[in-house]
C-alpha cells in the first residue's frame, strides 16, 4: 500500500489548530461546503463539496482513533481506490507554534491508481493552505461556535 505525506508548520498553538481541524462548525469555512459528523472514535463523518455545474461530491467515513490534540485517523467508507485512512498529526513546536503531519494512505500499489494518490496529495496540500489563511483571517473561533 502506498501513502502521500506532508508536513506543515502553523503560526498557531496546537490546541488552535486541533480545533480548526475537528470542529464541524469551523471545518465548513476551509475544508468542505457542508460537514456532518462529530468526531468520536467509530462516528461517521461526511464532507460535502458543492461543484456547480458538476453537481455534488459527498465522501462519507468513520472515525477511527482520536488523541485530544495529537492524532486523529480516518477511514473512507466509499473511496474508489478501496480502504483509505487519512491520518493527521498534532505537534506542538512551541506555545505558538505547531506541525501538522498530514498522512493519507491506503492506496493500492498498482500504476492505476497513480491520479488518486497524486490527487490526494495535491488537494490536501491545497485544503492545507485554505486553512492556513482562514487561520490568519479569523483569530477568534467565538463566531462560528454560537450555533453549538
Amino acid at each position: 500500500m502506498r501513502e502521500t505525506r506532508s508536513v506543515f508548520e502553523f503560526d498557531e498553538p496546537v490546541d488552535r489548530l486541533w480545533q480548526a481541524i475537528t470542529v464541524y462548525e469551523v471545518l465548513v469555512h476551509w475544508l468542505a461546503d457542508e460537514v456532518r459528523g462529530r468526531p468520536r472514535e467509530g462516528a461517521d463523518f461526511s464532507w460535502t463539496w458543492h461543484l456547480g455545474i458538476e453537481g455534488n461530491f459527498t465522501s462519507h467515513g468513520t472515525y477511527k482513533k482520536i488523541v485530544p490534540g495529537k492524532e486523529l485517523i480516518m477511514e473512507w467508507k466509499d473511496h474508489p481506490a478501496g480502504d483509505i485512512f487519512l491520518q493527521l498529526i498534532f505537534d506542538s513546536l512551541s506555545p505558538n507554534t505547531s506541525q501538522l503531519t498530514i498522512i493519507n494512505g491506503g492506496f493500492p500499489n498498482s500504476d492505476a491508481f497513480d491520479v488518486w494518490l497524486d490527487g490526494a496529495k495535491e488537494g490536501w496540500d491545497s485544503q492545507v493552505h485554505k486553512l492556513i489563511d482562514f487561520l490568519k483571517e479569523n483569530k477568534d473561533f467565538s463566531q462560528f461556535l454560537k450555533k453549538v
